[in-house]
């Protein structure tokens, strides 16, 4: 899958679905409920116990764009990449762990929260800033962090629920993280959650072609 490709099921998806789950199995049963669910794109944390071998599954058994989170060391890089993952997302900005994601071809959005961090991050090459924790930001700061930087692709994660997904996308975000809302429960509730939040993304629309860098 190529990166322009991954972008453009991440700006069509609106939502990235976030697995932070007990087990391989669990996750890989979640995650296949979602994206029948209408949600595509789906991460699995790597603090997931099994997470590489979920990674994996989803990517032969489904037709998803599947990432890795919570990748925190380089060596974590090379296994999610082996693995098929098509994009990572890191919860903090560490420029050797961006490089190797770069290196490896996978669409790269890491975590950052500061205008020094944005800045870093872009220089580096990041495709998406990943805002974490959004919540902790706010829609203000979020406003306030892309001014500086109109040309970047935000990803706010942290907080994100379903009763605000429409404020942050209305506000210039690309996507949104969304986690626990969806993995609260069985696989059948994860299937009728992203049918409930695919809806409302339908509702907005997409972003237009200058948000997709």
């Amino acid at each position: 899958m190529t990166l322009e490709t991954v972008m453009g099921q991440i700006a069509r998806s609106r939502v990235v679905a976030i697995l932070r789950l007990q087990n391989s199995q669990e996750a890989h049963e979640l995650g296949k409920a979602i994206i029948a669910g209408g949600l595509p794109v789906v991460e699995v944390s790597l603090n997931t116990p099994g997470a590489v071998g979920a990674i994996e599954r989803l990517a032969k058994d489904t037709e998803g764009t599947i990432g890795a989170g919570t990748v925190l060391e380089v060596s974590d890089v090379a296994r999610v990449a082996k693995a098929g993952a098509h994009f990572m997302v890191t919860p903090n900005l560490n420029p050797d762990v961006v490089k190797a994601g770069l290196d490896a071809g996978l669409m790269v959005g890491p975590g950052v929260f500061t205008a020094t961090e944005c800045h870093q991050a872009i220089t580096l090459g990041a495709h998406a800033l990943k805002l974490f924790p959004a919540a902790q930001a706010g829609i203000s700061g979020f406003k306030a962090l892309r001014d500086p930087f109109p040309d970047a692709v935000w990803l706010p994660t942290g907080g994100v629920s379903e009763n605000t997904i429409s404020d942050w996308l209305n506000a210039g975000a690309l996507a949104v993280g969304i986690g626990s809302a969806l993995t609260s429960g069985d696989a059948d509730h994860a299937m009728r959650t992203a049918r409930r939040i695919a809806d409302i993304v339908e509702g907005l629309g997409s972003p237009g072609r200058e948000e997709v860098r």
